[in-house]
């Protein structure tokens, strides 16, 4: 589970499926969303994270991504994204910088990504299809002993770029005026903590405005990471 975290962490996200959070579809101009959210595993590991959005244009959203582990690691995250509609398609490119904190070290972080998306009718409801992929670079640092003559020895440390992905399809559906269903596939691949496969299914019920609750359960399908259920409370504005 602790390569699960670092994982999570590295990849700058919290396993949170949700209509508004990210995706191809950008926040209205001068819109705020923010969601708090608690995951805790079968191991006793938990994730406390926090999500926010700011429509600064009608094609421009900017956000915050942090979030805390039980055993201290975290990370934070500022990040863009600009959105396109062609015909029935939205698409997104976005960009983020931060660090991340595993076993007491920061990283920088640097993120690009795209998502493709688009509404559909069906017959339990009107629902979406999304695509988000995201490359993310993090330095770490290595360090090691360099002799400079027979009495010397010299520590020296390097920042080594580390690669990693992730990619989620979502599927959302909305049977009832104040229920949504979400099913999400997450995928990542560090090289160090090598492939992982999540299925999370979610469900938002709307409280009274601005409050929605999110209810979530994760499974794992590949990979060292535990089921979990997740609980998060949603603001609109």
């Amino acid at each position: 589970m602790r390569t699960a975290l670092a994982s999570l962490a590295l990849a700058g996200i919290m396993a949170a499926p949700a209509s508004g959070l990210a995706g191809p579809w950008a926040r209205e101009k001068g819109g705020v969303f923010l969601t708090l959210s608690q995951q805790q595993d079968g191991a006793g590991e938990s994730w406390t994270g926090l999500w926010a959005e700011y429509g600064l244009t009608p094609r421009i959203t900017l956000g915050l991504d942090a979030g805390r582990s039980g055993r201290g690691d975290g990370k934070l995250i500022l990040w863009a994204q600009k959105a396109w509609e062609r015909g029935p398609h939205r698409i997104a490119a976005s960009a983020g910088l931060g660090a991340v904190r595993l076993d007491g070290a920061l990283a920088p972080l640097a993120q690009l990504g795209g998502a493709w998306g688009r509404g559909m009718e069906t017959r339990f409801g009107l629902g979406w299809l999304a695509l988000e992929m995201r490359g993310i670079v993090t330095g770490r640092n290595v360090t090691f002993e360099q002799r400079l003559d027979a009495q010397t020895v010299a520590t020296v440390a390097y920042l080594v770029p580390e690669t990693s992905a992730k990619a989620e399809l979502t599927l959302g559906l909305s049977p009832r005026d104040r229920l949504t269903w979400i099913e999400q596939l997450q995928l990542e691949y560090g090289r160090d903590a090598g492939f992982d496969a999540r299925l999370a299914t979610t469900l938002v019920y709307d409280l009274a405005r601005p409050a929605k609750l999110e209810m979530g359960l994760i499974l794992p399908l590949e990979g060292a990471s535990e089921p979990a259920l997740k609980l998060g409370l949603w603001l609109e504005f």
